[in-house]
């Protein structure tokens, strides 16, 4: 076991990471998600804005 790490603690990390920087974009990006919600805040305040009456 400890061979194994010493071999192929870089490519772990490495895929540990990627990992994890995928799972934090599917959450901030889900559709109840902070990022999806400001961004459909902005949108319907800028509609709001432009409208014409």
């Amino acid at each position: 076991m400890k061979v194994i790490f010493e071999e192929y603690s870089g490519i772990i990390i490495t895929a540990v990471a990627i990992l994890a920087l995928i799972a934090v974009a599917g959450l901030l990006l889900a559709a109840d998600g902070p990022v999806h919600t400001a961004f459909v805040d902005l949108i319907d305040k800028l509609f709001n804005q432009a409208k014409v009456s």
